[in-house]
């Protein structure tokens, strides 16, 4: 019987070895005959050939080695016949997990966005439940979807009365959500990032109605915590000028700068759709100021053209006539920001597309950076790569295509040099060294 049950677990044992070394069968791509634009600024070439293991960029032309491919190892070989390549979008400012059935409208959008190629998006709140188990299917190959850096969102009472920011933690009192939370004056800041950090949060988020005293704080805590950090341009009463002394690391909503240039700026978060746009020029010399700080330190400007925008004509949403002064300024504020030295990053903020066969709003982001802002292609294309990866602590690894870097690719069948919206001409995307079909 001893023997018996022996030779069992010796069958059992060789079974499970055998399991394990097909799931860790590496998995290679490679791509033949394309013309690159890594993502760093540099002029387009082609390559002849691009090798990736397991997700990671090995070969690039003649720069790297050539790997030996294992015996047990899945070969993925795809001739592109002078198609382009280039890093995958990212998307600084998106609210996928914003509505009440929150995991499955996230992973029906971040799903449709990756096959239309978006690979990394920062979602700047939501809950942070359903995003840390896309996170999980994601990281263990059950989903496909962009990747992710999800936020934990801090303002003062008044910000969690009503509204989305009221919703964001079903089943929990408003603003007491590790991921969604209340800050005043007597709060235990310490306690509090703690808790957004072990929620699986890795960005705070500075909404509103904090003085530059608070404010600073709580983003100073957040940095010794590891965290990154994004705050509306204005929290009201903190001004861009406050959060950029404060260490902030990233801006969102180009509009909002205006309030740099006023005498007082309300203690009011309501007030943000009353900006003296038509007052005050972007090229006032407080603002000029500010994008040169902006750079010095390094701070990223997360411009949301696009929901400026779309809110004078949103099918189904009554037009919000301060949004088109606000698309006006906004505009020449990022043209500005973006000549100072500013790293501007393509952000949405009304990500999900209005159907299941539009593509995600961010092409039309780098398609407002170019015809609006005065970008060129190229500089738009940086902004919604390299810069993005900035903007989500990502550069060591995504954001470019380049040796020892993660797999993310755009492949398109017209160049978007030419024509920045030729990136919607996409005949597949790569996420994470697997190829992801448009349909």
């Amino acid at each position: 019987m001893k023997s018996i049950c022996k030779f069992r677990q010796l069958v059992i044992l060789g079974l499970l070895l055998v399991g394990n070394s097909a799931l860790a069968a590496p998995e290679y791509l490679e791509l033949l005959d394309f013309h690159l634009i890594d993502g760093s600024g540099a002029a387009p070439r082609h390559v002849d050939r691009l090798v990736a293991r397991d997700g990671v960029i090995e070969l690039i032309g003649s720069a790297g080695q050539a790997p030996e491919p294992e015996p047990t190892a899945r070969w993925t070989r795809v001739g592109l016949a002078g198609a382009w390549v280039m890093p995958g979008l990212i998307d600084t400012h998106v609210h996928v997990a914003r509505f009440p059935n929150a995991h499955v409208m996230a992973e029906k959008i971040l799903g449709q966005s990756v096959r239309g190629g978006v690979t990394s998006v920062r979602d700047l709140t939501g809950d942070a439940r359903a995003l840390a188990e896309i996170e999980r299917a994601t990281g263990t190959g059950e989903l496909v979807a962009p990747n992710i850096v999800f936020s934990a969102l801090f303002g003062g009472p008044d910000i969690f009365a009503r509204g989305p920011t009221a919703e964001m933690a079903s089943g929990r009192p408003r603003g007491e959500a590790p991921w969604a939370h209340v800050v005043t004056e007597d709060s235990d800041l310490r306690q509090l990032i703690a808790e957004a950090k072990g929620s699986g949060t890795k960005n705070i988020k500075v909404y509103g109605d904090l003085t530059p005293d608070l404010a600073e704080r709580l983003i100073r805590e957040g940095t010794r915590q590891g965290m990154l950090s994004t705050a509306h341009a204005t929290v009201f009463p903190a001004r861009p000028g406050d959060l950029v002394d404060a260490g902030v690391g990233s801006l969102s909503h180009a509009p909002y700068l205006v309030w740099q240039a006023v005498e007082t700026v309300p203690d009011d978060y309501g007030q943000r759709i009353a900006g003296p746009w038509n007052e005050i020029p972007a090229n006032h010399p407080a603002l000029l100021d500010l994008y040169k700080s902006m750079a010095k330190h390094g701070v990223t400007l997360d411009a949301t053209l696009y929901v400026y925008k779309s809110m004078q004509s949103y099918p189904g949403v009554p037009k919000m006539d301060w949004t088109e002064a606000a698309f006006k300024w906004g505009v020449q504020a990022t043209r500005l920001a973006n000549e100072a030295g500013v790293l501007v990053t393509t952000g949405t903020d009304w990500f999900e597309p209005r159907d299941d066969f539009e593509l995600p709003h961010t092409h039309e982001e780098l398609a407002l950076l170019v015809e609006a802002a005065g970008f060129s292609p190229m500089q738009a294309i940086v902004a919604g790569t390299r810069n993005g990866a900035v903007a989500l602590g990502l550069q060591k690894t995504h954001g470019t295509i380049e040796i020892g870097k993660v797999a993310d690719l755009l492949v398109l069948d017209a160049d978007p040099l030419e024509d920045i919206h030729n990136t919607t001409r996409i005949r597949f995307t790569v996420r994470n060294g697997l190829v992801v079909d448009p349909e």
